[in-house]
């Protein structure tokens, strides 16, 4: 056993509380908000400013436009199939085939796992083929669950770095699986440690119990940036440890330097070894790409032919030609140009922002918001003061985000229900909405302009049980006694 997993008191040597137990309960609580708030409710900004109605930053929607020539694309498919007249290569049997469309396995090789083959300077890369490839209809959280449904045995665990999408647990923990974090650097740079991964890796294939590894790359809530060298020593463990990783590569196109961690080779003393034959990598066309429902495809990717196989045979929702004509149309038609246009938008925003942050810390004169990662992506996630929750009587981020949401309207995501036991919390600054449909990025400022206004109420003595009586709420299920 190594010299961590000995040590009393890691997290792992303990059972996990359940992720999706987490996530029932968070959505079944914003529900019981909700109507308890009522039609129009009312919150209160700085200065006596007041607004109406929750702000939902709690989605992962980006409130972004298709490319201008996807749009054109997508007419003319519509229009081709309203009016049955698709082009001809609409009835060839491979391009157009019902399980496995290869003009869609194309279309993944090239552009959705592109950064595979050209990651940065010094990193080889892996030129993906689309007989890597596999491909499933509308969402790529089908292909997470046929590749979880694999490595599935009574008695398994997933190993997890501390933050992922989420939902993960609700479709990982279906399998009778048990989720496992491990911490990443205590630090806000929230960087995976690769001594407590391969410690935590440890303990549980010790115990025969380890079934793989879920990564989230670019991460999901928090970005971090990654060099090569911190890639290569994470890979190492991986390797090492020869466990089966997926890897969620949902955010590729929204960040401007990413190495997935599939393009990596490990020199060994056996030579080299290409982490592409241990890692499955999913993706889907709905983030980046901003596809919408008929039009959105999942696809996956790895040299491990037979996993790939198997994953591939559990797959058993057929393709109807229309989905494949519909989603070949935005992949095949937006530029690169277009990711490099909404990037600058996603850091326009999180330097808003940002912005505000630092100006309510100086006006609070303490950091009592602090963002963890790297400033890039769609999300802002902050983790709170201490000692401002101790005054307010929160002592996990479950209550933090029931608090923001009674409190001052603002919906977010729990980091419990990402896995992490920090006390903060996900914002969607990109979009956040008021309606579904109704993005808008200028809400950011009337978001800050709340939580300066909560933050102040709680120094002049608001706790969490006051704000919870003056609704009328029930404490939350699982709050200890106060």
């Amino acid at each position: 056993m190594t010299r961590l997993a000995a040590i009393d008191g890691l997290p792992w040597q303990h059972p996990a509380p359940s992720l999706a137990a987490r996530t029932n309960r968070s959505e079944v609580r914003k529900r019981e908000v909700r109507r308890h708030l009522g039609a129009r409710p009312q919150f209160a900004g700085a200065d006596d400013r007041m607004y109406s109605d929750v702000i939902d930053a709690y989605h992962g929607e980006t409130g972004l436009a298709l490319a201008e020539n996807a749009v054109t694309a997508l007419d003319l498919a519509w229009r081709e199939l309203l009016h049955t007249q698709p082009p001809d290569e609409y009835t060839d049997g491979t391009l157009y085939h019902k399980r496995q469309p290869l003009v869609l396995r194309e279309l993944a090789a090239h552009k959705l796992f592109g950064r595979l083959s050209e990651p940065v300077d010094g990193v080889p890369g892996v030129r993906v083929s689309p007989e890597e490839v596999i491909v499933c209809a509308y969402s790529s959280t089908m292909l997470l669950e046929e590749a979880v449904a694999t490595l599935a045995r009574p008695g398994g665990v997933i190993v997890y770095p501390e933050g992922l999408y989420k939902s993960s647990g609700i479709h990982v923990e279906k399998y009778g699986l048990r989720m496992q974090a491990c911490p990443v650097a205590p630090d806000d740079s929230f960087k995976i440690d690769p001594e407590l991964l391969a410690a935590c890796l440890d303990y549980f294939a010790e115990r025969g119990e380890l079934c793989g590894v879920l990564l989230t790359l670019p991460g999901n809530p928090v970005f971090t940036e990654y060099s090569a060298e911190e890639l290569l020593a994470i890979g190492r463990v991986l390797l090492a440890h020869g466990v089966p990783v997926i890897c969620d590569m949902a955010f590729d196109c929204m960040v401007a330097q990413h190495i997935p961690i599939a393009a990596l080779e490990i020199p060994t003393a056996d030579g080299v070894r290409r982490l592409y034959d241990q890692v499955l990598t999913i993706t889907g066309n709905s983030k980046g790409y901003n596809a919408f429902g008929p039009c959105k495809l999942g696809a996956a990717c790895s040299g491990n032919a037979e996993w790939l196989a198997e994953v591939r045979e559990r797959l058993t929702i057929s393709f109807q030609r229309e989905s494949t004509h519909l989603a070949r149309a935005i992949v095949e038609h937006t530029p690169a140009d277009y990711f490099a246009r909404n990037r600058v938008r996603m850091l326009e925003q999180l330097d808003r922002a940002h912005g505000h942050i630092t100006a309510i810390n100086a006006r609070f004169g303490a950091k009592v918001m602090r963002p963890l990662g790297s400033r890039q992506g769609m999300f802002l996630t902050v983790v709170f003061d201490d000692a401002l929750l101790d005054q307010v009587c929160v002592a996990t981020s479950a209550e933090l985000e029931d608090l923001l949401l009674a409190g001052a309207g603002i919906d977010t995501v729990a980091l419990d229900r990402t896995g992490s036991e920090r006390l903060g919390v996900r914002f969607n600054v990109l979009a956040p909405r008021k309606a579904p449909g109704r993005e808008s990025a200028d809400l950011v400022d009337e978001l800050f302009d709340r939580l300066e206004q909560l933050i102040q109420e709680i120094r002049e003595g608001l706790t969490y049980p006051k704000v919870l009586a003056e609704r009328g709420l029930p404490i939350l299920e699982g709050t200890p006694a106060r």
